[in-house]
């Protein structure tokens, strides 16, 4: 699902999403949202956040910021341009072994 059609859906459940801050925030009077908007949410929060007009540079702070709890204490002291690179090269690698693997 793309952002636009996530936010679409929420309005069908009777939510609207806004921005507060580098946050997202859902607003509705209705019954809580099903599990799966919930997941969907949170997995394509920076897209969502892009969407809805927050700066590029605020997006990846905010996904980094997010990260970081998960990562070992060594790649949480990483400044964030050296972390942000190390995510990018991690996912140049993995575009390259998947393109081997099928063969391209």
């Amino acid at each position: 699902m793309n952002a636009i059609a996530l936010i679409d859906e929420l309005r069908s459940h009777g939510a609207e999403l806004a921005l507060d801050g580098n946050q997202l925030v859902v607003r509705g009077t209705g019954n809580p949202l099903p599990e799966h908007l919930l997941r969907e949410l949170r997995e394509h929060k920076a897209e969502l956040l892009i969407a809805l007009g927050l700066p590029l540079d605020q997006t990846v702070a905010s996904i980094l910021a997010s990260l970081r709890p998960h990562l070992s204490p060594a790649l949480r002291r990483l400044p964030e341009s050296q972390l942000l690179a190390l995510i990018n090269w991690n996912i140049i690698t993995a575009w390259e072994a998947a393109v081997r693997r099928a063969g391209g």
